[in-house]
């Protein structure tokens, strides 16, 4: 009994070596296929083809190592969302489709049209190129229900291999424009180990080098433009083949319009609201020049939190400047008019007791000049010595004269020049940091 199922065993041992050496005759062979299709009607699976091409495959072993050429890779990349782009941290998170043309002589087989291209059951076993990403800060391979990875080979040995990864890549930011700026983030894909004269990095010919998903939308960005170029670089250890995609996001500013740049306005307009009420409400003036002043610093915060700090000037900052500026000058004008205008009750005030001293002086020296029997002033008189002279004077300029005094002039003066000087400011301001989109 044993020694028949030993030469069971035996027999199924030689007809599994036999299967495999006739699969690799009539991989090899045309006239062997013709005549095992024409005597039996059946074709090879593709599980045999890659066990024949699999038994002595090098998967460590790069193609063409030892040829005067090295391996050209052609790469492809298919942007299939932005999911944030991070100011503070200066990072953007990106998923994509990357895919890789290769040829591996290694693998080519001749089935005589049976199949169009066989897919890896195993990707792993077959040598792919060893790309990373330069500015890769974190990243992933999906492959939460089945990896997320195809390889296909064709029969002169072309390979394509398709993987999903989603990455977060370092992209420095200017903020000078900020919040009208236009980012350029960046995508640099590289070989590791081989240099360039052993394998080589080159944008796919077929079609766009670069897809972009229909309907992505950001929230906070819009994607302008795409642009693929090469960035070879060098190091200590040689020259490397390197391949760059430029994303040109913009900043959808409207939010600041709304949200920043109308509300500052508006505080502006209620802080000249303090021009034209009456000198000598001296609290409603101050009020109407603080409030705005404590709002406007309170915008100026919330926009400064959602950028990183930076050493230079930006775009928001020269607006929240000017606009602190013409807060604090109208908060300084109700103060000069509120002292001048003291100052004016004073001087009328000592003038007025200065006057009822001189009448009641004059009025004793009358007495003793005339003696008991002249009579007095009579009412009139007395009046016209007591009447104060009219306060002020009419503030002129040149023919044309005002109808108040000088302390009146200042609001009139402000009423006009705060809002001429904050419209050439914006006339400077928009064209400046708006015409770098032309």
């Amino acid at each position: 009994m044993t020694r028949v199922v030993q030469t069971s065993g035996r027999s199924k041992l030689w007809s599994d070596r036999l299967h495999i050496l006739f699969l690799a005759m009539w991989l090899m062979s045309p006239s062997l296929i013709n005549a095992a299709r024409n005597s039996t009607g059946q074709t090879w699976a593709e599980h045999d083809i890659w066990d024949v091409l699999m038994e002595s495959y090098p998967s460590k072993m790069l193609p063409r190592r030892n040829t005067t050429h090295g391996t050209l890779c052609k790469v492809n990349l298919l942007i299939r969302g932005i999911s944030k782009v991070d100011d503070m941290k200066m990072e953007y998170t990106i998923q994509l489709t990357l895919r890789q043309e290769w040829n591996d002589d290694r693998l080519a087989f001749d089935d005589r049209g049976v199949h169009e291209y066989l897919t890896a059951p195993d990707p792993e076993k077959i040598w792919t190129p060893d790309l990373f990403f330069q500015n890769e800060r974190e990243g992933h391979a999906h492959s939460l229900m089945a990896p997320n990875v195809l390889l296909r080979l064709y029969r002169n040995g072309d390979i394509m291999k398709s993987s999903r990864i989603t990455l977060t890549l370092a992209c420095p930011m200017d903020f000078h424009f900020f919040p009208m700026d236009r980012q350029v983030c960046e995508i640099r894909l590289a070989s590791y180990g081989f240099t360039k004269d052993d394998l080589d990095l080159q944008w796919s010919t077929l079609g766009s080098s670069v897809q972009v998903a229909a309907g992505l939308n950001l929230p906070r960005f819009i994607l302008n433009e795409v642009k693929t170029d090469t960035c070879t670089s060098t190091t200590s250890t040689g020259v490397y083949a390197c391949l760059k995609v430029s994303l040109f996001l913009e900043r959808r500013w409207a939010y600041f319009l709304v949200h920043t740049y109308i509300p500052s306005i508006m505080m502006l307009f209620i802080s000249w609201i303090s021009f034209w009420i009456s000198p000598e409400s001296t609290a409603p003036r101050i009020v109407l020049c603080m409030a705005p002043l404590f709002g406007l610093a309170s915008i100026g915060t919330n926009v400064n939190d959602q950028v990183p700090q930076v050493s230079y000037t930006k775009a928001s900052d020269v607006w929240f400047g000017f606009c602190n500026i013409l807060l604090f000058s109208a908060l300084v004008v109700a103060a000069i008019v509120n002292y001048r205008k003291r100052m004016d009750k004073l001087k009328e005030t000592q003038q007025k007791d200065r006057m009822e001293y001189g009448r009641d002086f004059n009025l004793e020296a009358q007495h003793r000049l005339m003696g008991p029997s002249k009579s007095a002033p009579s009412g009139e008189e007395e009046e016209a010595v007591s009447k104060p002279k009219p306060k002020g004077r009419p503030c002129c300029f040149g023919r044309l004269c005002l109808p108040f005094d000088r302390v009146e002039k200042i609001d009139y003066l402000a009423r006009f020049l705060f809002p001429v000087i904050f419209l050439i400011f914006n006339i400077i301001y928009w064209p400046c940091y708006l015409s770098k989109y032309d």
